[in-house]
């Protein structure tokens, strides 16, 4: 496949002409592209701050560990 990042205008045509057929028929086909309905993701909604997954240790509770965190190696 010739590459189009150093391909004149002439045969960037050629390829399009090659391809479609007409200039008329790719135009067509770009507004069927660009007419498509957009997929719409629903957005991401932030877990809440309780729960069993939470950062923070509750007040009054022991820490799950005392060692020291392990030093780095190199």
């Amino acid at each position: 496949m010739t590459d189009l990042m150093g391909s004149t205008a002439q045969e960037l045509l050629a390829q399009v002409l090659a391809r479609y057929g007409s200039i008329d028929v790719f135009i067509a086909r770009l507004h069927v592209l660009l007419d498509e309905p957009t997929v719409v993701h629903p957005a991401a909604v932030a877990p809440a701050a309780s729960g069993r997954h939470r950062l923070a240790e509750p007040t009054g509770t022991v820490p799950m560990t005392t060692a020291a965190p392990p030093r780095p190696s190199g």
